[in-house]
């Protein structure tokens, strides 16, 4: 395994890390009955301005100011489909369903992302990749007297959510070999944010910022923190790996959570998800450990070859 991507691997651990304990804190945030797309607007906002500010204040800024105009059209794609559209489906067909189900669907995210990486961006998946992909969807979707999908309308907003999104893992990871990474994270929560108050201006809705209290802002000020840091990690982690490694890896933030619950609030690990962390750590396993050996492998036999 080459060390950009171990370097990729890592990040994307920081941010299933980072991204299990904001679900574990949001759990308790006191947001009361505010319009998701009012919510995002605040959060998505609150992460473009903070990464405007670190932006601006950074030698990147030069990079800014050089964007073409077919680099510019990769960030307004990725703002649309990444930064907006997805997070006002995702949380409103999260009102509509069960948060079990909506937590399922967005899990398949590193399904559809293999499905496109692989004949868009080249990649390829050996077959212990293959089993660790079973093993993980596996572990996720039939682990704990999983009952099925209702295939509402709710659950439909979250899997088209889903859906953007990881069409927008394939755009960035375009999108990164030529624009440094955290423009593109600037890129996906600024454009995204305009277009959040743009849709917010033609549903009469802008006006409900102003009913948002102080107390809920101090509490989604924290959450806006944890967005922050997960979308600089995350397309850190992106533009270092393979797509269907690092959104493979993503996978752990529910564990994560879990096991956060546990020490912390009910200070007990069901079995269930013990098998949850288990499975799913074996499987990544496979993903990254095994299939890169695999590959070094092979590396170090077609140099044999070559040298005999």
């Amino acid at each position: 395994m080459s060390e950009r991507i171990k370097k990729g691997i890592i990040f994307s651990l920081f941010t299933a890390l980072i991204s299990g304990f904001s679900i574990f804190y949001n759990k308790f945030v006191v947001i009361g009955d505010i319009d998701p797309l009012i919510l995002n607007i605040i959060k998505n906002g609150g992460v473009a301005f903070l990464l405007s500010f670190i932006l601006l204040m950074s030698p990147q800024k030069i990079k800014l100011h050089k964007l073409s105009f077919n680099q510019w059209k990769k960030l307004l794609l990725i703002g649309l489909i990444g930064g907006s559209i997805p997070f006002v489906l995702f949380f409103e067909g999260l009102r509509q369903v069960q948060a079990v189900n909506a937590n399922l669907i967005h899990k398949t995210l590193f399904i559809w992302v293999a499905v496109l990486a692989i004949p868009v961006l080249g990649e390829k998946l050996n077959i212990w990749q293959i089993v660790g992909y079973l093993i993980i969807a596996w572990s996720n979707l039939f682990i704990g007297g999983f009952t099925g999908f209702l295939a509402n309308r709710g659950e439909i907003m979250i899997f088209a959510a889903t859906l953007l999104w990881s069409s927008e893992n394939i755009v960035a990871k375009i999108a990164l070999r030529d624009i440094d990474s955290g423009i593109v994270a600037w890129g996906r929560m600024f454009i995204g944010s305009i277009f959040l108050i743009i849709l917010a201006v033609t549903q009469n809705k802008l006006l409900l910022l102003t009913r948002v209290t102080t107390i809920q802002l101090l509490s989604l000020s924290v959450s806006i923190l944890f967005l922050t840091g997960y979308v600089v990690c995350w397309f850190k982690a992106l533009r270092l790996a393979p797509a269907t490694v690092v959104t493979s890896v993503l996978i752990l933030a529910t564990p994560i959570t879990n096991i956060l619950t546990a020490l912390l609030i009910t200070h007990n690990l069901p079995q269930i998800q013990l098998v949850n962390v288990i499975t799913t750590s074996f499987g990544l396993s496979l993903i990254i450990l095994l299939s890169s050996l695999i590959n070094k492998l092979k590396l170090q036999n077609a140099k044999a070859k070559a040298n005999a």
